[in-house]
């Protein structure tokens, strides 16, 4: 237990180091990713979220590598990002001392910092479209 939270801590400082260094760097917030899109597929085997999905790695990058026409290059490391955004995330699952606002905090930095690092990626025409899908994305539905 004391393990886990020494590590979701370390999580936490350097997610929120990374996001202050990708706002002050670029100028504006990078937006929360699609927590409700389709690509969410995985189940969380957790009883304390039911009907929580996790998103699935391996179709968020085929969709991305579709909607932004991504170079291999970019594939081979937006796949690794997408991997440790997902484990980041079970991990803060797991943490069962967390509160829901904290724990919400935490994902959203979890998020943002992921999409900051495939923003940094991206050529320009990619991060356009990246951010118009992000912004869409949050609309209510």
């Amino acid at each position: 237990m004391i393990r886990s939270m020494k590590k979701l801590i370390r999580i936490f400082f350097a997610a929120l180091l990374s996001a202050g260094v990708t706002a002050t760097v670029t100028g504006s917030p990078v937006y929360a990713a699609r927590m409700g899109s389709a690509s969410a597929s995985i189940p969380e085997t957790s009883s304390d979220f039911p009907g929580l999905r996790l998103s699935d790695p391996h179709k968020d990058l085929r969709q991305l590598s579709k909607d932004l026409k991504l170079t291999r290059e970019q594939r081979q490391v937006i796949s690794s990002i997408l991997e440790e955004r997902t484990r980041e995330m079970r991990l803060l699952l797991e943490v069962k001392a967390l509160s829901q606002d904290f724990r919400d905090m935490l994902t959203a930095i979890v998020m943002n910092n992921s999409n900051a690092q495939i923003e940094s990626l991206l050529r320009s025409k990619q991060k356009t479209k990246f951010d118009q899908e992000l912004i869409q994305a949050q609309r209510p539905r």
